[in-house]
């Protein structure tokens, strides 16, 4: 088993992605160096995937209010 370093989670030694978080799963052997350039593309990758979910919840909230502005104009036309 190997431990996700994002959440923490034991996943199984073949696992390429954390199944709890959805994290890739980073393998550092305990002779080794750590590979601070494979952390860094993982923090770049983490970086890069806020950018949508920050728009996706702009959009969510946008369909929020219009869903409530119809409510509200049906309930106030009668």
């Amino acid at each position: 088993m190997i431990t996700c370093t994002y959440c923490g989670y034991k996943c199984p030694d073949d696992a390429q992605i954390c199944p709890n978080c959805g994290k890739p799963i980073i393998r550092l052997t305990v002779d080794a160096e750590p590979d601070y350039n494979e952390l860094a593309k993982a923090l770049l990758r983490e970086t890069e995937q806020k950018e949508p979910i920050s728009h996706k919840h702009a959009i969510i909230a946008s369909c929020a209010v219009l869903l409530l502005a119809l409510v509200a104009y049906s309930f106030f036309a009668r």
